[in-house]
């Protein structure tokens, strides 16, 4: 460890032996991420433990040991294992301990007190500013990476990674979920009247439309005018209401792109999640009752479940 030995020879023995109990959790930490996902706390637990025994060591130690200098280090590891947040307040609280301890020490020779306050006032606060900055920085790129890899750029809903993402990773919970595939009726025929300029307009609207109709769901665009949806914790009867209540706004719905109104409908698939089921097998499901609505005339909800009594008074 950084000052191990250097306690021990100023017999720091119970700090020291504290140093060895963190070297090993830094042991155990290493070998437990290289089998299996890290937890969320664990680097914080990590950053809490070093500014503690730095803490201590520079409250134990006299100011030629040089233990202070390790101060220096940690803006930079808060921010690179913690991020911005975090990585601010801690910095923040550390400037405020080591304030503390040298306020209080009776003597800091061999250095000068007022020379020695400026340099590590001025040295700590510029590597705290560069950390935040190549943090924040690495965090806005990041950022931008992951939209180009699971937003559909036009429409910014999630594209087939985003969804892929959603049902094998977040959607911890799938027993009462609900499946629905959207396609937009001869929306070919807008792209070849008004041109693709309008019909990419026209699926920015469609889209801002399902995303207020899916309050506690997720929206992808999965195709040209054809998009997912699914409905987490909902029952037969509430995602119809919610398909069928999808399907009249968008025929009622009169999309304005500068001096041009389009008109347009959809047909809709929809499916309960089957357990056990792959997304690949769910989507197959629902692709046969989308294809059940276009058969029935298009503008239209199917489900597999269409003989349960569902009440058409509360969808109306």
């Amino acid at each position: 460890m950084f000052t191990y030995f250097n306690l021990f020879i100023n017999d720091f023995y119970q700090l020291g032996i504290l140093e060895g109990v963190f070297a090993a959790y830094c042991f155990y930490t290493f070998h437990y991420a290289r089998k299996r996902k890290i937890q969320s706390w664990q680097p914080l637990v990590l950053c809490l433990c070093i500014t503690l025994l730095i803490t201590l060591g520079t409250y134990l130690a006299a100011m030629n040991s040089g233990l202070f200098v390790w101060i220096f280090s940690l803006p930079v590891l808060y921010y690179l294992l913690l991020g911005c947040k975090r990585g601010f307040y801690l910095s923040l609280l550390l400037a405020c301990l080591q304030t503390c301890i040298f306020i209080s020490k009776p003597s800091l020779a061999p250095f000068a007190a007022l020379n020695l306050s400026l340099n590590m006032s001025f040295n700590y606060v510029g590597i705290w500013v560069i950390a935040h900055i190549f943090e924040a920085s690495r965090a806005q790129f990041a950022q931008r990476l992951e939209n180009l890899a699971l937003f559909d750029p036009l429409t910014k809903t999630g594209n087939r990674l985003a969804m892929n993402h959603y049902f094998e990773v977040e959607l911890v919970d799938k027993t009462n979920l609900f499946t629905m595939l959207l396609d937009l009726d001869y929306f070919k025929k807008v792209n070849d009247q008004f041109g693709h300029d309008v019909g990419d307009q026209v699926l920015i609207a469609v889209a801002n439309i399902l995303k207020k109709k899916i309050n506690k769901g997720r929206v992808f665009r999965i195709g040209g005018e054809e998009f997912a949806l699914f409905i987490p914790d909902s029952n037969q009867q509430q995602s119809y209401q919610i398909a069928e209540d999808i399907r009249m706004t968008l025929q009622d719905t009169k999309i304005n792109v500068g001096d041009r109104q389009v008109s347009l409908t959809a047909s809709i698939g929809l499916a309960s999640y089957q357990h056990d089921n792959t997304l690949k097998q769910t989507l197959k499901t629902i692709d046969k009752q989308l294809y059940q609505a276009k058969k029935a005339g298009r503008n239209y909800v199917s489900t597999e479940q269409m003989h349960c009594p569902i009440n058409l008074e509360q969808v109306s």
